[in-house]
């Protein structure tokens, strides 16, 4: 019986390892599963689950149609055992994963057996996504981190390099909620990322991509769903020890400026040498878990750290500061997981989360010489800290109070800090930035700035506190759940230019006009040959809060035997503050409907049909009030010149041909926040629907297909034109010649009312604008898509699967950022800021990747070898023109949306739609591996993974921007700004004991 019982359980590993990869999934709790079935003859019987690893049991009853459904079920490996009249009659084996309900059905059998079967297909969820297990995420070649995961699962992108993150089902990469153990994680200034926890404590991931049920909200892209490894009743330890050499990695391509036509000084000439970068990775990981009380009380630790050790070229061939041109950097991430589990009694349990993630970075600048290639030994200053700490509590109650009533409870908190020190900065000293084409032929000029763009406020720091509560109630066919939560969260972050500004050099068209309204003839100087110079000052800094809040109720109705019905309806309210505790915009009463359906044609889980409908909704962080609600200072003055300092690189000879300008009006006052928002604003939302089946076509071979739709309906953002708000005034008498405007929180393409001090008196009016009157157009995102799939379960010694996803994702609004400029201001975009900045906007946007194919799966050769393979091949983002506002549109030089410069989509004067500059290569990547586990050796795994095999560095994002200055072709258009990865190769050595 115990070598027969080993063997189940290692079948049920296998089938466990493939049917997770399974497409749709429901989310029978953030954290949790379920385990139902059928009993034949329930007369006289209950069912029994006993959870192999901590012996914990719960006791079930069997309805009178002889169903059973245990939910809230920690995930794991249950004996299932059918009790009648006192006697156990027959007993299965199955795995709880996160999110899925597991089938256990009993037949009409009367030897006590032991089995491990289970259906191919879980018809018991209607969502969208899939579930990795450890053991699945360790056979497969991929990167240790959640992105690596993500990656996995269909629907999904990476993000552009510029902005980085992970992008479901063409959303933008800040819409993403992120959960570990039940609690939320996502990263509250700018929602991208999340908490790191040490890779091999997790035990399970959901990936959802769509369609997920009421509990799920804070999002309009995916959610990420993370439960860690808990102790057993026998001790474990293990180590893991990685190595990825700089020796076997691949020169990362050199960069070159582009060939423009325009810049025969710079065009195809070397921009950024790169051969000489070198990176080296070290890895270690070291666990141990088990009882502290057999059956009561257990314990799983797993710590580890990550030192990334890298040389590179950080200057550019063109840059006025090579003196620190290469440097050196090193990364350290040391991260540790406590997990305690305390079963009081079968029926009441706790668990206690502690997570540490911290980033360690420190760097050192050198001299680069770019007519030799070579760097030297002089050291330029550089950065020092620790860059980031996370620490996260998580306290969770689990209560089975009775048969049909289940109680859980969650408390919760986190606090990010950002500690940096700077070795040889200069506070006071301007940044100079001169590319080639902007110098005057015969003058030096120089940066002795050694830090560059920003810096950051000192104690900047992210906190959120989160509580939750969640009840179960089973009555007859409805299993109804409803539950509450609010996150606090808390923010101290900004920025400011290093040196406190920069003088940036141009060179354009003598005549045509700059920011301000005049042209650089009229300075005079060296502007008479269109050379002039732009001082500029940024900074922005907020202790800024948010309040958000949900309530839901849910019921999975079993309508018939093989039809169920999943009814929901969230209701999500949200605050944001500035930084003395005002709320400045809110939300309320935000209803979202989530209806899933779910059809087990045949009644033998052979072939399900599914489809859901609902509407997310989606918050703002934080960040938000940095612009829009603090005290912003971002000011543009432009000059003409005659010399230039060699010394300090500053100009000399300075005539104004401008007054300052500031494209958002933000010259660091403080903002009233009655005035900061539509008294209206609603949140941003988007609906969803998806129709799909899948389908047993023989016991090896399962495939599926789904349709998604996904629209944006409404979103928020900053709107900057104060032209209505003057047409209302003239209309209804209202002097404005006072009134400047900053930019405002609305909803575009929908009527706004606003609350403004228009006349400048210190009196506060309603301004109701129609959209008409504010000259938006409405939002639009249409997310369509086909996917397939095709997976072979693991026999015959091998396991695979293979998606395929045909999509499109267009309209005028890539999300709340804008990833193809580089723009991370979330909900501060240049995007709705004028009309003209709309004007044919419309187009595929950054995140639409219209043929997406994903393949991975391992294959078993003999006891002692497993190699495994993962290719991805997905088609380019397409690429936009994006220029200076025709002259047409400003012949007066009054135009406030050439005060942005090149953020319109012409070029040379013409339209130039979205997405019509072509499209970036399709991006093929495989990645292999080779795992061998000697017999002689038990517990010993020595593995080498590579990556990026063929070395296809291909091209994923590139300059945008058409201009610099006053309608001269930037050099950089069409730069190169993000490849993919080298090629790497990354050996490891794993071992485990059980005691």
């Amino acid at each position: 019986m115990k070598n027969h019982s080993q063997g189940v359980r290692m079948t049920l590993l296998a089938h466990a390892l493939a049917l997770a990869f399974a497409g749709p999934v429901h989310a029978q709790s953030n954290a949790t599963g379920s385990i139902f079935g059928q009993v034949a003859n329930a007369g006289g019987s209950v069912v029994v689950l006993e959870n192999i690893a901590t012996g914990a049991r719960r006791t079930i009853s069997v309805d009178a149609s002889g169903r059973y459904n245990a939910s809230s079920m920690p995930p794991g490996l249950y004996k299932v055992m059918l009790v009648r009249n006192g006697v156990v009659e027959r007993v299965l084996e199955v795995e709880a994963l996160i999110g899925q309900g597991v089938e256990a059905s009993f037949e009409v059998i009367q030897a006590v057996t032991v089995s491990s079967r289970r259906p191919t297909i879980d018809v018991s969820n209607t969502n969208n996504g899939a579930v990795f297990t450890a053991r699945q995420l360790d056979a497969l070649p991929i990167s240790q981190s959640l992105s690596g995961i993500i990656q996995l699962a269909p629907g999904t992108a990476r993000g552009n390099t510029r902005v980085g993150g992970d992008s479901f089902g063409g959303a933008g990469v800040t819409e993403n909620a992120y959960f570990i153990n039940g609690f939320p994680v996502t990263n509250v200034y700018r929602q991208i990322g999340s908490t790191t926890l040490p890779f091999f404590a997790i035990a399970q991931a959901q990936i959802l991509q769509g369609g997920y049920s009421a509990e799920f909200g804070r999002s309009t892209g995916g959610v990420v769903n993370i439960t860690t490894k808990s102790g057993t009743n026998n001790w474990e330890a293990g180590a893991v020890l990685q190595y990825t050499p700089d020796w076997l990695r691949a020169k990362p391509d050199n960069t070159d400026y582009p060939d423009t036509g325009h810049n025969p000084k710079t065009d195809g000439k070397l921009l950024t040498y790169r051969h000489g970068n070198n990176a080296t990775d070290v890895f270690g990981s070291a666990y141990v878990g088990g009882p502290l009380i057999k059956d009561k009380l257990f314990m799983f630790a797993n710590i580890e750290q990550d030192r990334f050790s890298t040389g590179y070229i950080s200057k550019d061939s063109d840059s006025l500061n090579k003196t620190n041109g290469w440097t050196e950097r090193e990364a350290r991430t040391p991260r540790y997981l406590l997990k305690l589990d305390y079963n009081i009694s079968d029926n009441h349990r706790l668990e206690f989360t502690q997570i540490h993630d911290e980033n360690k970075k420190t760097q050192q600048n050198y001299g680069f010489d770019y007519a030799t290639l070579q760097r030297n030994e002089v050291r330029a200053g550089g950065t020092t800290g620790d860059g980031a700490k996370t620490n996260d509590s998580i306290l969770k109650y689990t209560g089975f109070l009775t048969d049909n009533l289940t109680v859980t409870a969650l408390a919760g908190r986190f606090k990010s800090t950002y500690p940096q020190s700077r070795e040889g900065y200069v506070p006071g000293v301007y940044q100079i930035i001169a590319p080639m084409n902007a110098q005057v032929p015969g003058l030096s000029y120089t940066n002795p700035q050694t830090i560059g763009g920003t810096i950051q406020v000192p104690n900047a720091e992210d906190k959120q506190s989160t509580l939750r509560l969640d009840v179960e109630y089973k009555l007859g066919d409805h299993a109804l759940r409803a539950g509450i939560d609010r996150n606090n969260v808390s923010s101290i972050n900004g920025s400011e230019l290093a040196g406190g500004g920069s003088w940036t050099y141009f060179h354009g068209d003598p005549s045509k006009t700059v920011p301000g309204g005049n042209t650089p003839a009229s300075g005079g100087g060296y502007g008479l040959q269109g050379y002039y110079v732009n001082e500029y000052h940024q900074s922005d800094s907020a202790s800024p809060k948010t309040d958000q809040s949900a309530q839901y109720i849910q019921d999975r109705w079993q309508v018939t035997d093989t039809v169920l019905l999943d009814l929901g309806l969230r209701n999500e309210q949200f605050t944001n503050k500035n930084s003395f505790g005002q709320a400045y915009a809110a939300q309320r009463h935000m209803l979202a409907p989530r209806i899933g359906a779910s059809w087990d044609v045949r009644g033998d889980s052979t072939l399900k049909a599914f489809a859901n409908l609902g509407r997310y909704h989606l918050q703002i962080p934080t960040s938000v009030a940095l612009r829009l609600a603090g005290n912003p200072v971002h000011i543009d003055h432009y000059f003409t010149y005659t010399g230039v300092d060699p010394k300090t690189g500053v100009p000399t000879g300075l005539t104004e041909i401008s007054p300052r300008v500031s494209g958002g009006n933000e010259w660091g006052n403080a903002k009233d926040p009655r005035q900061v928002a539509s008294s209206n604003l609603g949140a941003t939302y988007q609906d969803e629907i998806a129709l799909g089946f899948e389908a047993a076509l023989t016991p090896e071979y399962t495939v599926g297909s789904k349709v998604t739709y996904r629209t944006l309906r409404n979103t928020i953002e900053d709107w900057c034109d104060s032209r209505p708000l003057r047409a209302w005034g003239k209309r209804n008498n209202v002097d404005t010649s006072k009134y400047d405007m900053p930019c405002l929180l609305i909803n575009p393409g929908r009527d706004n009312t606003l609350t403004l001090d228009l006349a400048g008196d210190g009196k506060l009016v309603s301004i109701p604008l129609t959209a008409e009157e504010i000259g938006l157009p409405k939002v639009s995102r249409v997310y369509t898509a086909l996917d397939f799939f095709i997976e072979h379960p693991m026999r015959n010694g091998w396991y695979g699967k293979l998606y395929y996803t045909l999509s499109r994702t267009r309209g005028n609004m890539e999300g709340q950022v804008m990833s193809d400029i580089g723009q991370a201001d979330i909900a501060a975009t240049t995007s709705f800021d004028f009309p003209e900045l709309m004007d044919h906007a419309s187009g595929p946007l950054p995140n639409n990747h219209t043929h997406v194919l994903k393949a991975f799966g391992y294959y078993q050769l003999g006891q002692e070898w497993t190699v495994g393979g993962n290719i991805n091949i997905v088609t380019g983002a397409p690429k936009s023109c994006i220029g200076n506002l025709p002259t047409a549109l400003n012949q007066d030089g009054k135009n406030p949306a050439a005060n942005y410069g090149a953020a319109v989509f012409y070029c040379d004067d013409k339209p130039a739609p979205r997405g019509s500059a072509g499209r970036m290569p399709t991006d093929f990547r495989i990645a292999l591996n080779a795992t061998y586990m000697p017999r002689m050796f038990k517990g010993l795994a020595l593995k080498a993974d590579v990556f990026n095999l063929l070395n296809r560095q291909t091209t994923l994002a590139t300059q945008p921007v058409y201009n610099a200055g006053a309608n001269t072709v930037s050099p950089y258009y069409g730069q190169v700004l993000g490849r993919a990865p080298e090629r790497q190769v990354r050996f490891a050595a794993q071992y485990n004991h059980k005691f």
